[in-house]
């Protein structure tokens, strides 16, 4: 029995031992002393100089940086303040200890501390109370435990990054930043003198609104005697001594939309984001959107957004959220970048392009700027003018509505709202609650996501992320349009003319392609422009969605959007300038007829011709039906279906549509009518253009009142546009024939409730047709 309790006292002690043991080398091995510590998130433009920083959960700042980070004077000048002596003790100073016992509290001169960094380390990161006799026990032990576990480069690494600088701010990286508005590695001696000194006092050393204290002045003197006796060289300095250091005492607080939208994303974890923001772009963006607002804000103009991206690299190197983040009366702290609004006519290159792309359409091909209804969505154009025949990309760059709109109901697989699905756009309802009208902007974009798709056009038809971040290296992306497609949209739009500003020959040299919008309501005001490496992106507007006439994307944003290109392009130099960007091997050249746009007939009649970008079995190949030869009887004037002959004489015609003709009857350009066939004679072939129905519109459901006696209820109008050649339009309802009129003539038709096919035959025996549904209104 008695050998059992001898064995305990020796099993206890050494299983006590061991257990501290274990501890001690577990700390040692896997202790962070900073691990639990919260630190600011800082965010620096591309090259580290500081943009913001945000609190810490405890509502410090605090930022984080590594030993290898802090200048060796820094360090230095911290120890002879602190602690001369800490590599030398293991935690505490026993001399320093007794020495301050003896002032503190046997002769009671004044109250003197004799805390290691060791022991500073202990009370910051614990938050111990060491006024007390208890807290400085268990700061002594604290200090030890911090020795054994670390070594004393990872101590001091502690130290600095949470030593009190004053009010909230905490280390010495953020106090630099705040005091003197540069990084830790940037400062002077004179300012690494005068930081060092702040936390053996910061309540009575830290400086208030610029103003250095005298009793920093005077302990940073101290300082700097102590320090000549180690760098005599440092003797010149002794003038700085007495005068107070420039002081910034405040944080920067720029892009501060930008910050605070990445401070709100999932970053990967870190306190220290170096952004790609470019500080001379981020300047040009400023300057240039200030200086426009003031010149128009007598047109109620007062708010504006801009992004600017590489398109190169995604790069984001400009975001401006705002005009003024601090001026409530233009809600100034919404971040314009980043909020939903109507993109206008921001969207119709890439309808164009899908067109390009399925082959509906190349940029000579005339397009039809008529009136016209669509099924769920009747169009118009700005100020109500129809120009009749346009090119292509005439159509595009002068933004017409209509010849989008029905390219918009071309394209399919995908159409414009599965290509902006397909992208990534977030937010969009389904597409039924749009149907044609997304043409015009009703789905609601951030500029962040229409850059990004404007930067696919450069890039090959190829959609990358946006980069924020300089050490994001990550260029995945994937494929919304075929290399062709999006090079020719690019030629397209580089044709588009620069708004009357004046240009510098070198900006002139660049080409720009550009497309404005105006949302509906001129309530938003875009220009989206390539160039050079360069995308950026132009929005005018107030965010509480008051319209103002002025918000007219050519007439507002455009100038605005020119006036930083020039700018950019006026501050770089030539050598930087991209080369000129090749078209795709599969992109050709051919020549067209120079009204239509289609390929030339076989004989020849078209009198011009022009040059167009063409993709190889994918681009219309249709033969020109303006341009048709017709033989004239020259004894009677009328036309002969005879070719040859002593009276016969050919010529070349322009055959146009009914309603193109009206066009150019409204503009005072009517055109030559051929002459019309003798009377009983039947026109030989059927070339030419089908009737095209404007009326009842297609796949739409019409209601009649057969209650009512007024038969303007019970009616439908029947109207057609037809050749130029068309004499005669007949119309049939399911194979009935219902009546005849001429091209562009009404006819009125009483149906009665069913599902009808509606054609319509011109006299060359050309047809269309369209499918409705006639309901009866119960009442």
């Amino acid at each position: 029995m008695r050998t059992i309790k001898q064995r305990l006292r020796w099993i206890v002690p050494c299983g006590l031992c061991l257990a501290l043991a274990i501890f001690l080398v577990y700390n040692a091995i896997f202790l962070d002393v900073l691990k639990e510590i919260s630190f600011s998130r800082a965010y620096f433009d591309r090259n580290g100089r500081l943009l913001n920083i945000f609190l810490t959960t405890d509502d410090k700042y605090r930022l984080r940086a590594n030993l290898s980070d802090f200048p060796p004077e820094l360090i230095e000048a911290a120890l002879l303040q602190e602690d001369r002596y800490f590599y030398g003790h293991h935690g505490l100073n026993p001399m320093a200890m007794m020495k301050a016992g003896w002032e503190t509290y046997i002769k009671k001169n004044r109250r003197m501390g004799a805390s290691t960094i060791t022991m500073q380390l202990a009370r910051l990161r614990y938050g111990l109370y060491t006024r007390s006799l208890p807290g400085k026990i268990a700061q002594s032990f604290t200090a030890i435990f911090l020795e054994v576990c670390l070594s004393k480069q990872e101590i001091l690494d502690a130290y600095l990054n949470l030593v009190p600088c004053g009010g909230n701010i905490e280390g010495f990286p953020a106090a630099a930043w705040y005091y003197f508005g540069k990084d830790v590695k940037e400062l002077s001696r004179t300012e690494i003198l005068s930081l060092a000194v702040i936390p053996q006092n910061p309540a009575k050393r830290a400086p208030l609104q610029r103003k250095a204290p005298q009793e920093l002045i005077d302990a940073r003197r101290v300082l700097y005697e102590a320090w000549l006796v180690q760098h005599p060289e440092d003797a010149l300095l002794a003038p700085e001594m007495d005068m107070p250091p420039f002081l910034v005492c405040s944080f920067p607080r720029e892009t501060r939309h930008l910050t605070e939208y990445l401070n709100t994303r999932g970053l990967p974890a870190a306190n220290r984001y170096r952004t790609t923001i470019d500080p001379v772009m981020q300047n040009i963006a400023e300057r240039e959107l200030e200086s426009f607002l003031v010149r128009n804000r007598g047109w109620g103009i007062q708010n504006g957004s801009i992004l600017l991206i590489d398109h190169t690299s995604m790069e984001v190197l400009a975001a401006v959220g705002s005009a003024d983040y601090f001026n409530e009366g233009i809600q100034g702290q919404v971040n314009g970048f980043a909020s939903k609004r109507s993109p206008g006519s921001t969207l119709k290159p890439f309808i164009y392009a899908l067109a390009l792309e399925q082959g509906l359409i190349h940029p000579e091909k005339m397009l039809k700027d008529t009136p016209v209804g669509f099924s769920e969505y009747t169009p118009d154009n700005f100020r109500g003018e129809f120009k009749g025949p346009v090119k292509a990309w005439y159509a595009l760059v002068d933004s017409r509505n209509i010849p989008a709109v029905q390219l918009a109901r071309g394209i399919q697989n995908p159409d414009l709202y599965d290509f902006l699905i397909s992208s990534g756009v977030s937010g969009l309802k389904e597409k039924d609650h749009y149907g044609l009208s997304v043409v015009l902007g009703s789905a609601d974009l951030t500029m962040l996501e229409l850059v990004s798709l404007y930067a696919a056009l450069p890039n090959g038809g190829e959609k990358k992320e946006l980069r924020f971040l300089s050490n994001d290296t990550s260029q995945q992306g994937f494929r919304l349009l075929t290399p062709a497609a999006a090079a020719i949209t690019v030629k397209m739009l580089e044709r588009n003319p620069a708004p009357e500003v004046i240009r510098s020959n070198v900006s002139r040299s660049i080409p720009v392609a550009f497309k404005t919008g105006t949302s509906i309501g001129f309530k938003d005001a875009w220009c989206a422009a390539i160039f050079d490496r360069y995308v950026l992106c132009v929005w005018l507007g107030n965010f509480s969605g008051e319209g103002n006439s002025a918000f007219i994307g050519r007439l507002s944003a455009a100038p605005l959007c020119f006036s930083i290109i020039d700018a950019i392009l006026a501050d770089t130099p030539s050598s930087k300038f991209l080369p000129a960007r090749p078209l795709p091997p599969e992109v050709k050249t051919v020549e067209v007829c120079a009204v239509s746009g289609d390929i030339p007939s076989v004989d020849g009649d078209c009198p011009q011709l022009q040059d167009t970008l063409f993709i190889p079995g994918v681009s219309p190949i249709n033969r020109c039906r303006i341009h048709r030869r017709i033989y004239i009887d020259t004894r009677t004037g009328y036309r002969s279906n005879e070719t040859e002959g002593q009276f016969i004489r050919s010529e070349v015609r322009e055959f146009w549509p009914t309603d193109i003709l009206e066009i150019f009857a409204l503009a005072g350009l009517p055109r030559f009518s051929p002459p019309p066939y003798p009377p009983g004679d039947v026109p030989a072939g059927n070339s030419g253009f089908p009737p095209s129905i404007i009326s009842p519109l297609a796949n739409t459901a019409y209601i009649i009142r057969p209650g009512i006696a007024d038969s303007r209820f019970n009616q439908m109008v029947l109207l057609a546009a037809a050749d130029q050649d068309a004499g005669e339009l007949f119309w049939f309802a399911n194979a009935l024939f219902l009546g005849r009129s001429r091209p562009s003539e009404r006819y009125l038709w009483s149906p009665e409730a069913g599902l009808w096919d509606i054609s319509v035959v011109d006299n060359r025996g050309r047809s269309s047709g369209v499918r409705v549904r006639i309901e009866a209104s119960v009442e």
